[in-house]
């Protein structure tokens, strides 16, 4: 059975989705946080556009990744209580041609368990991890 094309997220309104931070977990064991930042495309005009970053245990930065209706493939996930990502990237050399470039490789792929934090929790968190609404 395929998942319906559009999904209504469970906060409307997307508010507090908007420095959100969750706990990324394997089998109980924290590996990492993932938090949201909400903002707006410009196309269609005042679209809400999320945006994720995770943030790994050891400090380790994902690049950030978007969600946008009215799919919200990811939020859907998110509001489940899971996100299929994948574990932490690797920093890679490769030759291309005469010149050795790095590439980052995305990790094995993984089912992680998320557990939202309060909004107080959540701030606090925010400052801990050292997030600005810039690196989104």
């Amino acid at each position: 059975m395929t998942e319906p094309r559009d999904y209504e997220p469970l906060d409307p309104s997307l508010s507090s989705y908007h420095h959100a931070v969750w706990t990324l977990s394997v089998d109980g064991e924290l590996r990492g946080h993932v938090a949201c930042v909400v903002s707006e495309m410009m196309f269609p005009r005042r679209a809400p556009w999320l945006w994720f970053l995770v943030v790994w245990i050891d400090g380790r930065r994902e690049f950030p990744f978007e969600d946008y209706g009215s799919g919200w493939y990811t939020l859907r996930e998110i509001d489940a209580g899971f996100l299929d990502y994948h574990l932490p990237s690797v920093t890679a050399e490769r030759r291309f041609l005469w010149r050795r470039i790095r590439v980052d490789q995305h990790g094995a792929p993984q089912k992680f368990e998320l557990e939202k934090l309060s909004a107080s929790v959540a701030r606090r968190r925010w400052e801990e991890l050292g997030l600005s609404d810039d690196q989104f």
